[in-house]
């Protein structure tokens, strides 16, 4: 009966659990407004009006405003190609431009403010 307590316990957990450390790996490849639960509901999606890469900050408007995203050391930088019908691939900072459509996933899932975890960047 024990074992079948466990069990229980451990399907529940499982059930419940959402698979972020799978989300994570497979960002890279996943196009601009598409990421299942966080575009859109823990994620800003706008066009970059500005870069500024000596303070590490992005600017993006969106259909609420404009707003400036601070981008750290450890912040992942994608480049979806998915619009040219070619694989996406990690980028760099220097891949950020003015005028290009992006979503920006902020650290600890708070929309809209602080550090971005990651930013994504669709290419044309």
């Amino acid at each position: 009966m024990k074992s079948r307590a466990w069990a229980v316990v451990i399907v529940t957990c499982l059930a419940f659990c959402p698979s972020v450390d799978g989300q994570k790996s497979t960002e890279v490849f996943i196009p601009v407004g598409q990421s299942t639960g966080l575009s859109g509901k823990l994620t800003l999606i706008g066009k970059i009006t500005a870069v500024n890469a000596q303070n590490r900050t992005v600017t993006a408007t969106d259909q609420t405003g404009t707003r400036t995203v601070q981008l750290s050391e450890r912040t992942k930088v994608y480049l979806d190609f998915s619009k040219l019908r070619m694989p996406s691939k990690p980028g760099t900072v220097a891949d950020i431009l003015p005028g290009r459509l992006a979503e920006v996933k902020f650290e600890g899932n708070d929309r809209g403010e602080g550090v971005a975890e990651w930013i994504k960047v669709q290419m044309e």
